[in-house]
């Protein structure tokens, strides 16, 4: 069972390097803060000329919009600037946007040890403070593909099964939905049962590189399903650049951290521990300055 999915790890990876995932395209350099009336995307790509296919197909995408009261339920701080929580993803997107250019990154994947510990919170509040950064597009993947959990938050009405795109069966446009101007999210509507094989298949590599090409987004971040639950994750990690593990204050033990830390190693680069659920006791004011 080891040695098959060690075998199933390296050439999964060799195939990455070769045709899954074309090589990361590094963030584009640090420019001067753009001004309160940033352009849309619209309005660059008619400032440089004819719209790109990419821009035509981000436009073309069906645009959702988010439900405040279903937002706030589900812990959404992002999306805009009213709850100061935000500020712990803003900076964690500050941080990685210096990695990524740091190394040519652009695709990071999302985990925990266990259930329970948030890991799809996070993913979709990096991902939203990543959509306030005009000049960057951010595209966030459900990879859970056991336990989806992101079309709860941004699409409750449902969504198509994501399993129908990974295998070739229905096109991008059907089965990637946008945020505002530069926010792209792959959603799924249905558990898929044998995940791990999805992953694994030749085909879903060849669909996520069409995707990578087609799109070029700036930043890829993946939900994927906790470490130590299945092999899942395992077979995802050679498709991302780096990894983030979420850790539950009070559930989490540091021995469940050092495990994902060992299956981390030779396969994806570990960006660091993210620990939840903790008890700050802090208040707008002390967040705030002028």
């Amino acid at each position: 069972m080891v040695e098959r999915l060690k075998h199933a790890i390296e050439k999964a990876r060799a195939q990455r390097e070769t045709e899954a995932f074309p090589a990361a395209r590094p963030l584009p350099a640090a420019e001067a803060p753009p001004s309160a009336t940033a352009p849309t995307q619209q309005e660059a790509a008619a400032r440089r000329g004819r719209p790109t296919p990419e821009d035509q197909l981000w436009a073309s995408l069906k645009e959702i919009r988010l439900r405040q009261p279903l937002v706030a339920n589900r812990r959404i701080v992002t999306h805009d600037k009213s709850d100061p929580a935000h500020i712990a993803f803003d900076v964690l997107r500050t941080r990685m946007i210096k990695a990524f250019r740091d190394n040519g990154w652009n695709r990071v994947a999302v985990t925990s040890p266990r259930k329970g510990c948030g890991k799809t919170l996070v993913a979709a509040n990096l991902a939203l403070s990543f959509a306030r950064q005009p000049d960057l597009r951010t595209l966030l993947l459900d990879m859970d593909l056991k336990s989806p959990e992101l079309t709860r938050t941004f699409a409750p009405e449902g969504a198509q099964p994501i399993s129908w795109f990974l295998s070739g069966r229905s096109p991008l446009e059907s089965a990637i939905v946008r945020y505002g101007e530069n926010l792209a999210i792959g959603l799924n509507g249905e558990r898929v049962r044998d995940s791990a094989e999805l992953i694994h298949d030749e085909k879903t590599g060849k669909v996520l590189s069409s995707m990578m090409t087609r799109m070029k987004p700036d930043v890829v971040i993946c939900d994927l399903p906790p470490m130590l639950v299945s092999d899942d994750a395992m077979a995802f990690l050679p498709y991302v650049d780096c990894v983030i593990l979420v850790a539950a204050a009070g559930q989490t033990t540091a021995k469940e951290i050092e495990d994902c830390e060992r299956m981390f190693a030779g396969h994806t680069n570990f960006l660091g521990v993210i620990l939840n659920k903790a008890e700050v006791g802090m208040t707008r004011e002390g967040y705030e300055y002028v």
